[in-house]
């Protein structure tokens, strides 16, 4: 009869922990993703890998890999890029959270980025291999050197303004002789024949 109450105990404990399990989950991660490949493949798989400094991070009214996942917008100061036409200040879009896959970027904070150009953007998520530049000391040496964003020349800027500071100009030169000319007609004396 002991053996009985014993194994009725038994079970009992393992209804309530089982039961106990199924009251209170472990959070559930939606986001899975494969061993993290090598810097090389990483950059293969990317469109863009750049390295910059979040300059802000906001969320984004834009859908993410079609889904109604929430977007978050980072815009990046690059420093430097090996891969893809990377302008000096570039956006991403993620998703709005670690467990939908989003990579939660953080003002200030200065990245290594691999993205993936989707439609008209560049999509980043906790599986490209984004890393902090502060941990990516042995990816950066792996990528070599990197070139400098394309900056916006002196030359070109000058060039573009000076056509239209010197139709300004002229212009303005026109209307002032135009004015004078009429206000001395307007000024001389009719003269009668």
């Amino acid at each position: 009869m002991l053996n009985k109450k014993r194994w009725i105990s038994i079970f009992l404990v393992s209804i309530v922990f089982a039961g106990s399990l199924l009251a209170f989950p472990k959070k559930a991660w939606a986001c899975s993703c494969a061993e993290s490949g090598s810097v090389q493949e990483n950059k293969s798989r990317s469109d863009a890998v750049f390295e910059g400094t979040a300059a802000s991070v906001k969320p984004s009214s834009l859908s993410l890999f079609g889904s109604p996942a929430k977007a978050v917008k980072a815009s990046f100061q690059v420093n430097e890029v090996w891969k893809g036409q990377v302008a000096p200040s570039i956006e991403v879009l993620t998703a709005g959270s670690g467990e939908t896959c989003g990579y939660e970027f953080q003002e200030g904070e200065r990245y290594l980025v691999y993205a993936t150009a989707t439609g008209t953007s560049l999509d980043v998520s906790l599986c490209s291999g984004t890393i902090l530049t502060s941990e990516a000391n042995e990816q950066m040496t792996l990528l070599g050197s990197g070139s400098l964003p394309p900056q916006p020349s002196f030359a070109n800027k000058q060039t573009s303004a000076y056509p239209r500071n010197l139709y300004l100009s002229i212009g303005a030169v026109v209307a002032i002789a135009l004015a004078f000319f009429l206000y001395r007609k307007r000024k001389q004396p009719i003269s009668k024949t």
